[in-house]
């Protein structure tokens, strides 16, 4: 198959790159120790998506509401509640962020437009300080677990040059999720029906299956 500029990918087994650029992040078991090396929870479905979609005026958007104006599609869904996921981050113009952390760290690739992430470390003296790194398309970028940050799209970073703002489109990787189906909450059991009752509440009938959590 043959990938272009915006699309992505997920492949489960062995497979083989050629050409072009991009980024490529491998999970193994090693990362996720507490599951089985067999288990079905370390197999994603082979997928290949994109190009990211545009409005009707050619700019990328975001499917989900998530905080202070930006927006957020999954591309790749986990597969198991727990397992990763790939999300798509669309931040509008003059965006100032709420600085936030994450449990797990993030790796993330700009696809469009210019912004800035802003970082907080602590100095020499032990007192934090604020750092401020440009972003610009193309550029990777790898945020650590729990560490405080922020993105913003403003007039005086992460301009076109001529006063106005730029959108900001991110690609980012997580490592893991709360969010995803279970043993015994996923629409077909949901919506099985014994005597009126869901098979998701019917424990004797339900299916047990290596390294899948009910």
């Amino acid at each position: 198959s043959t990938l272009v500029a915006g699309m992505f990918f997920c492949c489960p087994g062995a497979c083989r790159l050629e050409g072009g650029s991009g980024v490529v992040i491998s999970v193994t078991d090693k990362n996720q120790p507490q599951r089985e090396s067999n288990s079905y929870k370390n197999r994603s479905m082979f997928t290949i998506g994109g190009p990211l979609e545009t409005d009707s005026n050619g700019e990328l958007t975001g499917a989900l509401p998530y905080i202070d104006g930006c927006t957020d599609t999954i591309l790749i869904h986990p597969q198991i509640q727990g397992t990763p996921c790939l999300n798509h981050l669309h931040f509008p113009p003059h965006i100032r962020q709420t600085r936030h952390t994450h449990p797990s760290g993030r790796v993330g690739i700009v696809v469009r437009g210019m912004g800035d992430c802003v970082l907080v470390e602590e100095g020499d003296d032990g007192r934090d300080m604020t750092v401020r790194i440009p972003l610009r398309p193309g550029m990777v970028f790898v945020i650590p677990k729990d560490a405080a940050h922020a993105f913003e799209t403003t007039t005086t970073m992460g301009n076109n040059g001529d006063g106005s703002c730029s959108t900001l489109d991110v690609v980012a990787f997580h490592p893991d999720s709360d969010y995803g189906p279970t043993g015994t909450d996923h629409p077909m059991v949901n919506r099985t029906m014994v005597g009126g009752v869901s098979a998701s509440l019917i424990p004797s009938i339900q299916t047990s299956m290596n390294g899948v959590d009910k």
